[in-house]
């Protein structure tokens, strides 16, 4: 937990508000001279692989698990973690884990790794491994026996360990890498929706309609502290072990604040427990929004995660410039914060491994090139059926359906010079992410493309056979070839996530153009009908004929009742209205089942009223979640019921708590 003021003014260190977030000139330095704000003290140089799809599966790493739940009914449907244990229930679940723990991550896999030079493993985990709940609870038995396998491999391999927090209850980004894809909607049995509705309720209640969050869920990211406390407790004493991460990529919707006071009280009470551990922050895909944040702290890095695979279509040495500017940009951003470490990226410049934006499913857009294929992987895991071998089951979601069919996968059509541009695509990464404090591949295997693959990449000879050893040249890279003076950019750190074309290409900006004008003629048209059907009828009046439209639009609609046009004219709104709120506004009104009818005055209210809590209408959830207030909490429901070990909050939360409309009983 957080020290005490008294053991940490023992420490040296001083009790900070919730606004400060340094440590004190006295801690800059572990003894050696070294600031945390320069290259890390503990002189790590990491040059890491994940082990991905282990703990934590995830379709598109290891489709051979997942073909058994195609062409099913919806409640027999898996496409992550959270319903793989809800569908096939707690002894069929924790067979197939168990044979797949095994099989999966295997010590001739480990042995490899640290053959090719491989220094540390980063191993993706949930928290429902220290605090089991539904429906984990008996599907993921054995879990920490194997992770206690594995590290003790690892120590016998001389490979170091990150323990990387990358999924927790109710998910931080709303995707499947958190073991929970939140919101999907079943129009019918074949069909579904899940990124016109995606969300993510770790932080607590999002608002699609605003991308905002109405209120925040402080039961959540407290239990995530204690869940980080008690991996700490367990694994703090195996040599192996050099750090822990926070939290796996919660989205860039998460209030900065809320996230920089978890980070903080995580920091602290980790470093009571394991004081000698790195303990890792990722930046929300914003890297440049942490300035200043835990100066002077030691043993802290940043993570953040490079991936072109969402990139639009452009020529090779566009993708090796791209590759060097993060030399500039890390070199340029870690003045000023903690020292960067590149947790995650690959070889990818596409998105055509099949099902990388969910199973059955897609992002808009992609994938933004013609894909290749080859033959999909027969399962390892006994009792599982294998590929279809007919045309592509269900079910479909709202994007470009990629599925197994006749046998085939899809991956990325290979470059006609493809081992010559991996390599040097490998080479400039490497190069630039050396800047920071070390690297990490994503993944160590993968059943499909070798993009992903760092055993099949070295297989190819894609990446330096070992790691340990680079050659000065190649260090270099990115300070002496052609590409070493491209300026840095943050337009697209992960363009999956926003779904918008990148800026880079004068067709992106033509297509965000003709977005932006065809979202404002369509809204203008739609409001103009509404506008004429809410004058014409009767105050509180509901038929099952009328337009509904969801709260925010009606609102706007009503308030340009009896005006004169202004702003935008057609719209007769006097307020000026970005293109980019408009199209969120109105993304829901492309699903019926999404509106709601304008004779709904109680949630018309809740929408005026500035200290009112809403839920979104915009999604049908399969589940919600309440909070339980805090002063009905019991010891029980600390870990193993210990209620003096139990974290709680620290005071300096409240105002936070207070504006982001903490209920009362917090």
């Amino acid at each position: 937990r957080r020290p005490a003021p008294t053991l940490m003014a023992a420490a040296g260190l001083r009790v900070l508000s919730t606004t400060d977030y340094t440590c004190p000139s006295s801690a800059q330095h572990d003894g050696t001279g070294h600031s945390n704000h320069a290259p890390h003290p503990l002189r790590l140089n990491i040059r890491g692989v994940n082990l991905g799809g282990w703990m934590i599966v995830q379709p598109w790493l290891t489709p051979s698990l997942f073909y058994q739940f195609e062409g099913r009914p919806p409640d027999q449907t898996a496409m992550d973690m959270h319903s793989f244990c809800e569908v096939l229930g707690p002894v069929e679940g924790n067979r197939q884990l168990r044979e797949h723990w095994r099989k999966w991550l295997a010590e001739h896999h480990l042995r490899q790794l640290a053959q090719q030079g491989i220094n540390t493993v980063r191993i993706p985990v949930g928290d429902w491994m220290w605090v089991p709940y539904e429906p984990f609870v008996g599907c993921t038995d054995g879990a920490i026996d194997e992770l206690w396998r594995v590290i003790h491999l690892c120590g016998r391999f001389g490979l170091r360990i990150i323990v990387d927090l990358h999924g927790v209850r109710r998910s931080q980004n709303g995707f499947d890498n958190s073991g929970h894809i939140v919101n999907v909607t079943w129009t019918d049995d074949d069909h579904f929706e899940h990124w016109p509705c995606r969300s993510a309720g770790w932080q607590g209640s999002f608002d699609p309609m605003t991308m905002t969050y109405s209120s925040i869920n402080w039961d959540n990211i407290r239990t995530t502290v204690q869940v980080l406390q008690r991996i700490a407790i367990s694994l703090r004493h195996f040599p192996a072990l050099i750090g822990i991460e926070a939290l796996n990529e919660p989205w860039q919707f998460t209030p900065i604040d809320v996230l920089k006071a978890f980070y903080w009280e995580s920091y602290w009470t980790v470093r009571a427990e394991a004081p000698h551990w790195l303990f890792v922050i990722h930046d929300s895909f914003r890297l440049e929004e942490w300035s200043g944040y835990m100066k002077g702290c030691p043993g802290v890095a940043l993570d953040t995660h490079v991936y072109q695979a969402w990139f639009d279509i452009r020529a090779q040495k566009s993708f090796l410039e791209n590759a060097c500017s993060w030399r500039q940009r890390i070199q340029q951003v870690q003045e000023s914060t903690p020292p960067i470490l590149v947790c995650e990226w690959s070889l990818a410049t596409d998105n055509c491994n099949m099902w990388i934006n969910g199973f059955h499913d897609n992002a808009p857009g992609f994938p933004k090139v013609d894909c290749g294929s080859m033959e999909c992987p027969q399962p390892y895991v006994s009792g599982l059926p294998g590929p279809p071998m007919g045309a592509a089951p269900g079910p479909h979601g709202t994007g470009a359906n990629i599925a197994p069919s006749y046998g085939q996968c899809s991956v990325s059509k290979p470059w006609d010079n493809e081992d010559e541009i991996e390599a040097r695509l490998a080479e400039h990464k490497i190069s630039a992410f050396e800047e920071g404090v070390g690297w990490i591949f994503w993944n160590f295997r993968a059943e499909l493309d070798p993009r992903w693959s760092w055993e099949a990449a070295a297989h190819r000879g894609w990446v330096p056979a070992n790691v340990s050893n680079l050659s000065p040249s190649l260090l270099n890279i990115c300070k002496t070839s052609s590409e070493a003076n491209v300026p840095s950019s943050a337009d697209n750190d992960l363009p999956w996530y926003n779904m918008l074309p990148s800026p880079h290409g004068s067709s992106s900006v033509v297509m965000l153009m003709g977005v932006g004008l065809g979202t404002l003629i369509s809204i203008a048209v739609l409001l103009r009908i509404v506008l004429a059907l809410v004058m014409r009828s009767s105050a509180g009046r509901r038929t099952a004929d009328k337009l509904s439209l969801p709260p925010r639009l009606l609102h706007l609609a009503r308030k340009t009742q009896g005006r004169k046009p202004g702003g935008l004219g057609l719209l007769g709104l006097k307020q000026r209205v970005s293109s980019r709120s408009l199209a969120q506004l109105a993304y829901p009104l492309m699903s019926a089942q999404h509106a709601i009818h304008e004779g709904e005055e109680e949630l018309l209210d809740q929408f005026e009223s500035p200290k009112g809590e809403r839920e979104s209408p915009l999604c049908d959830s399969r589940e919600r979640e309440r909070s339980v207030p805090l002063a009905d909490r019991t010891a029980s429901d600390a870990p193993n019921g210990d209620a003096t070990r139990l974290y709680m909050p620290p005071p300096e939360w409240e105002p936070m708590m207070a504006a982001h409309q903490l209920p009362q009983s917090f």
